[in-house]
């Protein structure tokens, strides 16, 4: 399968490598950081399979970027991955030839459901009518605590338990105690999830 990642933040394309990669590897995968640049890969003759793009791109707007990608790429399942939220927006996306949309302060449980039937072809939109105003409801988890915080940047590094323990000059038996606090409050249930968590809060 091959994946064009169109996104000009570098932490959330690592980020949904991370997750793309940990669910198959038979998954080839591009990046363009603006439209210019993924418009150059798709008018290369290549196809893609599937399409992960941002609505706010530095060099076009929202509807162009759809519009664009939907045109060079039209058998592309193109999903929108983006912080933009307003419903009639998103909509319109849709309508423009968008298949599947994920804002990025979604859950990581409901992130890596819809990311997985994604991958199958499977088109995903969240429900919209319990919006509050305009706006999709996300749900990011309880706040963190400063330390809680603190271990998931560590965390986020690939380091043990005990890499961590030594950092913070605490026992591991402390990191295993927090770590199952912070993966309550962000609803996930393993490193991998909190690590992918993590990285796709972070805006750069």
């Amino acid at each position: 399968m091959k994946i064009l990642i169109v996104d000009p933040q570098f932490i959330t394309r690592s980020g949904l490598i991370y997750l793309l990669t940990s669910y198959s590897s038979d998954v080839a995968i591009y990046e363009a950081t603006d439209l210019d640049v993924a418009q150059g890969y798709l008018q290369s003759g290549e196809t893609y399979d599937l399409i992960f793009s941002e609505l706010d791109l530095p060099d076009a707007e929202y509807k162009e970027v759809v519009s664009r990608l939907a045109q060079l790429a039209p058998e592309a399942h193109i999903a929108l991955f983006t912080w933009r939220q307003l419903r009639s927006d998103i909509q319109e996306c849709l309508s423009l030839g968008a298949h599947s949309y994920l804002n990025k302060e979604t859950t990581a449980e409901e992130f890596k459901l819809a990311v997985h039937g994604i991958l199958q072809g499977k088109a995903y939109v969240p429900d919209m009518s319990s919006s509050h105003g305009d706006r999709l409801r996300t749900d990011s988890g309880r706040k963190l605590s400063p330390r809680q915080q603190e271990i998931m940047q560590l965390l986020a590094q690939g380091l043990s338990n005990r890499e961590i323990a030594n950092i913070l000059g605490i026992t591991e038996g402390t990191i295993r105690v927090h770590l199952s606090s912070i993966f309550k409050a962000i609803k996930v249930s393993n490193r991998t999830e909190a690590t992918l968590w993590y990285l796709l809060k972070q805006k750069g």
